[in-house]
């Protein structure tokens, strides 16, 4: 059996979400897809939902995105711009936030109606970032 000479693999950056501002100065969220790069304004997502190594963009129009990045990276991106991880699957954006459970601080009610769990572990961090809102 013949070997074929193959190029070497280039690496790839798994950090590759990037922020970026327009002259209008408008956020956009820009993540690599198959075959071109996806743009997101930054106030249109309503929270992100991480399942397995996937994260699901979900956006004020009701529309969803599907990313192969994961929740973590979206965090660390996104985490100047009003977004609060709440749960080890789901990172909210407070300023779609309609209401939440304050006696126990069990859930938050976004404006799309979804109801999300704050796990017990991110209770502080929610109510520590809600002040500061």
């Amino acid at each position: 059996m013949e070997t074929q000479n193959l190029p070497p693999l280039s690496p790839i950056n798994v950090s590759s979400i990037k922020i970026i501002s327009s002259l209008q100065g408008e956020k956009y969220l820009l993540f690599p897809d198959q075959s071109k790069t996806i743009r997101v304004l930054v106030k249109d997502i309503v929270r992100l939902e991480g399942v397995g190594n996937y994260t699901i963009l979900h956006l004020k129009n009701g529309a969803t995105v599907l990313s192969s990045r994961t929740l973590k990276l979206y965090q660390k991106a996104l985490s100047d711009d009003g977004f609060v991880r709440v749960h080890r699957a789901h990172l909210i954006n407070l300023h779609y936030m309609k209401n939440y459970d304050e006696l126990n601080l069990t859930f938050a009610v976004m404006q799309n109606k979804d109801q999300i769990t704050i796990s017990r572990r991110k209770r502080k961090d929610f109510q520590d970032r809600i002040a500061l809102k």
